[in-house]
């Protein structure tokens, strides 16, 4: 749904989920209990003069039937634009994270994510190249993972994004400092705090894509290369990382996905981790099937979806964590809550 007032636009969208689960997914235990989450976005913009427009969004989230006790705001976003250069402020990437994709499973791109983060990010675009630059607030701080940084000693968290092409080639080069800022509850762990620089090239040859990369940090460093082919429905992805620190083991991972018609398969390995796999089948008449192993075989999931139509949907599914480490009660591709699940979801 959207109102205008003028040049000025508000959108509002949302989710809503309600169903029932037989199992706990921390213990695995045998628990039923009825679930629900519901969010609402809403999404502002106004056109400003000199071809700006200025925007704001973010999301209340209100999860498990609790009448309120559960509400929450989250995603708030502001942001001044125009066609090659803006200015963000809120849940937004840092620069670094912006610019940078790994080349393959790298151990020493650990670019500090933006997670419950109020960041301030510019960015510009000169002759091509997107130019960012971004300095980190974090304000969701968990003391028990670091340190508190003596007074006066205090560094902010900045960080730098180049990204573009050049003829043929596409390039990106991501930079941010060490910093004291305490770690977060969610990605962020002590080598986002390092000094890390990532430098990446890719090309077309021969129908293939080919990416070289090399990361460093304060302690390790990752070269590494990735081939990309696609044959028809089947594309073929393969890459290899040599690490630098001799206590990491080089990484290698392949990646076939195949999509034709009604049937979809994934199937991945790595060396050094796990391997996937994960099959869909569209079975007409708004029935789909889904089937697939996660964690090297640990986890194994299965479920049929029924498109009501208007963004409503039926979902059936069985998911089992071997080792109950999942605990965002999300399984494997599809993100299955563990156990036998039954929901109904809409979209708007």
């Amino acid at each position: 749904m959207t109102a205008g007032i003028a040049a000025a636009e508000v959108s509002f969208s949302g989710t809503a989920k309600f169903g029932y689960n037989d199992t706990d997914a921390a213990t695995g235990d045998s628990v039923g209990a009825a679930f629900s989450d519901l969010d609402l976005n809403i999404d502002f913009s106004q056109e400003l003069n000199n071809g700006f427009t200025a925007g704001a969004s973010f999301e209340f989230d209100v999860s498990d039937a609790d009448q309120g006790a559960s509400f929450s705001a989250s995603d708030a976003l502001i942001s001044l634009t125009n066609g090659e250069s803006g200015i963000y402020y809120g849940d937004t990437d840092h620069a670094a994270e912006n610019a940078w994709t790994a080349v393959g499973s790298m151990e020493a791109d650990a670019f500090r994510d933006a997670d419950d983060e109020m960041v301030t990010r510019a960015d510009m675009t000169f002759g091509g190249a997107k130019l960012s630059v971004s300095l980190g607030d974090d304000t969701h701080i968990n003391p028990t993972k670091a340190a508190i940084p003596a007074p006066g000693n205090e560094k902010d968290y900045i960080s730098l994004g180049i990204s573009g092409s050049a003829g043929a080639f596409s390039y990106a080069l991501a930079h941010q400092n060490a910093n004291t800022l305490w770690l977060d509850d969610d990605d962020n762990t002590a080598p986002s705090q390092q000094k890390t620089t990532g430098v990446r090239v890719s090309t077309t040859l021969g129908g293939a894509t080919v990416a070289l990369g090399y990361a460093k940090n304060d302690v390790d460093t990752s070269t590494g290369i990735e081939v990309s082919y696609p044959m028809g429905a089947l594309t073929t992805t393969a890459s290899y990382v040599k690490e630098g620190d001799a206590s990491e083991e080089d990484n290698w991972d392949v990646k076939f996905v195949y999509a034709a018609d009604a049937v979809g398969l994934t199937v991945a390995t790595d060396e050094s981790q796990d391997w996937n796999v994960d099959v869909s089948y569209e079975m007409g008449n708004g029935l789909s099937l889904f089937v697939g192993a996660d964690d090297g075989g640990e986890d194994t999931y299965a479920g049929v979806s029924y498109d009501l139509g208007g963004g409503a949907s039926l979902l059936a599914s069985y998911a089992n964590d071997n080792s109950n480490n999942d605990d965002d009660d999300e399984v494997g591709a599809k993100d299955y809550k563990e156990g036998m699940t039954f929901q109904l979801s809409f979209a708007f």
